[in-house]
């Protein structure tokens, strides 16, 4: 996937984004607001905590609020495929489901800490159990590791700030990125486009 881009755009308040027929295996991640995926060519494997199911061209599938996932190809050709996200103030949060106090606790220790060293080893410490059984017991219920739910944590409080208008390099420093190529490094992997291009058509979306 490396020099590929998927295109942003927001209208009515309404984020959308449209990838050509590639690749495209994003790294696991979360969405504040329910996303509505249509193939619109080749075959693409949904994987979620729950499990995972294929979906082809033509198709529709609807990942809820909060649920970490993860698209990729089924076969060299690819897949192409738009999503729409509608905004909700009150969309419940991947955070606010888990359904386990371990999880629950975790999360709110990730939420706490400044910059992205997740330190697995201190907050299982604090949650009074061990890394592993940290580990293991917070992919069953989110289905991805803490660094990576962390990282994606930390590009959601980025795009909030980016939503308004902060500058690029503000954002990386506010949300806990070490600098702003961190930041684009980070956000291409994780959706495809970069924050200034998501900055951008929030700034003019229609």
């Amino acid at each position: 996937m490396a020099g590929l881009r998927t295109s942003f755009t927001v209208r009515s308040g309404v984020e959308a984004i449209v990838g050509g027929r590639a690749a495209w295996r994003f790294r696991p991640h979360y969405h504040a607001g329910d996303e509505i995926v249509r193939l619109l060519a080749g075959r693409a494997r949904l994987r979620t905590a729950a499990g995972c199911r294929e979906v082809s061209a033509g198709q529709n599938v609807v990942v809820a609020a909060g649920t970490v996932h993860r698209f990729e190809p089924v076969d060299a050709e690819g897949w192409a495929f738009s999503s729409e996200f509608v905004l909700r103030e009150n969309a419940k949060s991947r955070e606010a489901a888990a359904d386990t106090d371990l999880t629950e606790r975790a999360i709110e220790l990730l939420k706490g800490r400044e910059g992205l060293r997740t330190d697995t080893e201190r907050i299982a410490r604090v949650c009074g159990v061990s890394a592993g059984h940290l580990s293991r017991s917070f992919r069953r219920v989110t289905g991805t590791g803490l660094h990576n739910f962390h990282v994606v944590m930390v590009l959601q409080k980025a795009k909030d700030l980016l939503r308004v208008g902060a500058p690029l390099a503000a954002t990386a420093f506010d949300s806990g990125f070490y600098d702003q190529a961190h930041l684009t490094r980070e956000f291409v992997r994780t959706y495809g486009f970069t924050p200034n291009a998501f900055r951008t058509a929030w700034a003019g979306r229609a």
